[in-house]
């Protein structure tokens, strides 16, 4: 969010004020009495519903839980809603305010004349009476927030007219840009006017082709681009824009025990210097999510079984043209790579395989890729999505190291 640590405490207690006084009211306000008979209510999930969001409220596909209704002596009701990616509502206002607590994913809220405004897991809204505004997810990721409310009159909204395409998607353009805008340290990072101020052809091409255009292409998933990107800016040690496409990854569902995993296998593949440093961004990037130690991949893990077979082939034939050579470089090989880290149950080894074909593209490792390219394709990598990884790098590890790439894949495929 765009605020400092003073003005996200001042917009969440004056949140939480306005939540306060919508649960308390005077009766419930007033000390028990003997007389009093009202009794501790529990319901429990079997019995409530889930619906779907009402087509003349909400744009996508959304599903709401009704939790509880106002009542007597309870002011309020609330409500779970999810967001599927790129769902929202429409313009609405509330009569006595909302409180929205956000309890997975990322999503958007906009009010009304304002630039919207990023929120994720553990964000509190408070949304003040009247004031016109939408909220859902992010074209990517989707978003569940617990909805608080009181009626007036009978009525928690009045609902207006559908927020647009374009409005939507100026919206995420907005955030977009926000995020380009901000290291994970908070220092200043290059933002699309940074980029028109030095080259307005560039940040054209990186609005409209790079953003607008690649990473919609049907080839590949966003998961996908996302692991590949990653892959190429740590095998070239880019870490400028690193904390974004780390964030990205993770709105697309690269998981963080992934993403350490990834980190860890190009520690081998590009160099430990260059895993070192991708380690300090994403410190920080799992720091601001509340990413712990816990829920990413421990040192030692029961391994994935081994083709002993394949295994030995390769071992064999790297042992009898480079054992006199470098003994403890084949050594290293095959204990540490093959019969461990390629193991590793993290990442799956079609990941695995794409994120190191990725490394080698991005570096101009031409020699590695056949080896590595059929191994991919082997664990699951079809032709089509090989071919649209290095469209992707050509934009992210330029066009030089995407065309010395194409003969060795060309003979690959055919070869296959």
């Amino acid at each position: 969010m765009a605020h400092g640590f003073n003005g996200k405490a001042r917009y969440l207690a004056a949140g939480m004020l306005s939540f306060g006084a919508l649960l308390i009211s005077p009766a419930m306000a007033r000390s028990p009495t003997p007389e009093r008979t009202a009794q501790i209510e529990i319901v429990s999930r079997a019995g409530r519903t889930v619906d779907f969001g009402p087509l003349d409220r909400f744009t996508g596909q959304v599903t709401v839980e009704q939790l509880f209704a106002a009542q007597a002596g309870r002011h309020v009701s609330g409500g779970t809603v999810t967001f599927e990616p790129g769902a929202r509502s429409v313009w609405h206002t509330h009569p006595a305010g909302q409180i929205l607590i956000v309890t997975d994913g990322t999503g958007l809220v906009q009010q009304w004349g304002s630039p919207a405004r990023s929120i994720e897991t553990g964000d509190i809204v408070w949304i003040p009476p009247g004031v016109k505004h939408w909220h859902g997810a992010t074209p990517t990721a989707s978003m569940t927030h617990i909805a608080i409310q009181q009626p007036v009159d009978g009525q928690v909204a009045d609902w207006m007219e559908h927020v647009s395409d374009e409005q939507y998607a100026d919206a995420a353009a907005e955030r977009a840009e926000r995020r380009l805008s901000k290291s994970v340290s908070g220092g200043p990072m290059l933002s699309q006017s940074d980029l028109r101020s030095v080259s307005p052809a560039l940040a054209a091409y990186t609005q409209d082709k790079l953003l607008g255009e690649l990473w919609k292409r049907p080839g590949l998933s966003p998961r996908d681009r996302s692991i590949v990107t990653l892959a190429a800016l740590i095998a070239r040690n880019q870490t400028v824009q690193m904390g974004y496409f780390l964030d990205t990854a993770l709105d697309n569902g690269v998981k963080p025990g992934e993403i350490s995993e990834i980190i860890t296998h190009l520690a081998f593949y590009s160099g430990w210097e260059n895993a070192m440093s991708a380690v300090a961004v994403a410190a920080n990037v799992f720091q601001k999510r509340g990413i712990a130690p816990d829920q990413l991949p421990p040192a030692a893990a029961p391994l994935l079984p081994l083709n002993e077979a394949a295994e030995q082939q390769r071992a064999s034939a790297v042992q009898q043209n480079f054992g006199s050579v470098a003994p403890g470089v084949v050594h290293y090989t095959t204990e540490l790579l093959f019969r461990d880290l390629w193991l590793r149950p993290g990442l799956a080894p079609r990941d695995r395989s794409l994120v190191t074909v990725s490394a080698l593209v991005a570096s101009g490792q031409v020699a590695q890729i056949p080896y590595h390219l059929n191994r991919a394709m082997d664990n699951g990598l079809t032709a089509a999505e090989a071919s649209e990884v290095l469209t992707h790098l050509a934009f992210y590890a330029g066009w030089p190291n995407v065309f010395s790439a194409l003969p060795v894949a060309k003979e690959v495929f055919s070869n296959r």
